[in-house]
C-alpha cells in the first residue's frame, strides 16, 4: 500500500498571499466599576509609625533565652537576640515588625521557631508572652541596676513607660 500526502483543498497557489482571516475573539471590555460600598473607607488608613530603639535591641547581646522552648532552644548565650511579638495587637501587620517593646530575648534556635516553626499560633502566642513577661521582670532589673550605662536604663524605662500606655514614651530623645 502506498502512502500519499492528504490533497490541499482550499490553500493557496504557491507564491500567493493568503486571504486576511477576521478575528474570532472580541476585543476585551473593561469591567463595569462598581460603587464603593458603605463599609469600606474611600481611602486608606494612615500606617502607624513603628517605635524602634536600638539601644533597646543591643542588649540582647550575651542575654540569656527567655523563651526557651522545649526541644529547640540551644541554650547559648552568643546567639541571643530580641525576637519581636508576630502579633498584630502589637503593632505587627504585613511587613512591619512590632514595637520594639514588644520584643523578648531569644537563642537563633527559638527566634526560628517563633517566626517559622511548624508550631500552632496559639502555641506560639502562649510562648511570646510567657517570655515576654520574663523580659519586663529582666527589664526591672536592668533599670535598677547602678552598674548598667545611664544608655541602657533610659532604655528599657523608654520600653517600660510605651508599655504602661505612657504617650511621653514615644517622644525621641
Amino acid at each position: 500500500m502506498k502512502r500519499t500526502p492528504w490533497p490541499r483543498r482550499g490553500q493557496p497557489a504557491p507564491g500567493t498571499a493568503p486571504a486576511r482571516v477576521k478575528p474570532v475573539a472580541k476585543p476585551l471590555e473593561r469591567p463595569v466599576r462598581y460603587a464603593q460600598p458603605a463599609n469600606e473607607p474611600l481611602f486608606a488608613a494612615p500606617k502607624s509609625v513603628a517605635h524602634r530603639n536600638r539601644r533597646l535591641l543591643d542588649l540582647a547581646c550575651g542575654m540569656p533565652c527567655l523563651l526557651r522552648i522545649e526541644g529547640v532552644c540551644n541554650g547559648r548565650t552568643d546567639t541571643t537576640v530580641a525576637c519581636h511579638s508576630n502579633l498584630s495587637i502589637h503593632g505587627k501587620a504585613g511587613a512591619r515588625k512590632a514595637d520594639d517593646c514588644w520584643s523578648c530575648w531569644g537563642c537563633s534556635a527559638c527566634h526560628w521557631w517563633l517566626d517559622r516553626g511548624p508550631a500552632d499560633a496559639l502555641v506560639k502566642e502562649a510562648a511570646f508572652l510567657a517570655a515576654h513577661l520574663l523580659q519586663v521582670i529582666e527589664w526591672r532589673r536592668v533599670s535598677t541596676d547602678t552598674t548598667r550605662t545611664l544608655q541602657d536604663r533610659r532604655a528599657v524605662e523608654w520600653a517600660m513607660s510605651a508599655l504602661n500606655g505612657s504617650q511621653a514614651a514615644w517622644v525621641k530623645r
